[in-house]
């Protein structure tokens, strides 16, 4: 008489074994919560900032995706947040001149 246990039934009980080490507090959550907003508030400040200086055209754009990487932080998606304003930064540089402007 031998018990024969499938993977699937071993993953689920290796992930149930694991789920009380990956929980966070109360506490520690709303203070992550808090340094992403605050970061994402001061990143959108640079832009904004930056954005003052810069061709009307690509002051535009950056502040669409500014705008989009504010509302991408009050939901969470940090990760896709940092990717838009990443995204703004590069459309503000204008250290690259473009060949039809040399």
């Amino acid at each position: 008489m031998f018990i024969t246990i499938d993977r699937l039934t071993i993953v689920a009980l290796a992930a149930t074994a694991m789920l009380p080490f990956a929980a966070f507090s109360p506490a520690q959550a709303a203070t992550a919560q808090a340094a992403t907003a605050q970061s994402c508030a001061v990143q959108s400040e640079q832009i904004r900032s930056l954005a003052e200086t810069a061709e009307p055209r690509a002051a535009a754009k950056a502040l669409r995706n500014v705008r989009l990487a504010e509302r991408l932080c009050a939901e969470g998606g940090r990760l896709e947040a940092g990717k838009k304003f990443t995204l703004a930064m590069s459309q503000l540089d204008t250290s690259v001149e473009l060949a039809d402007r040399r």
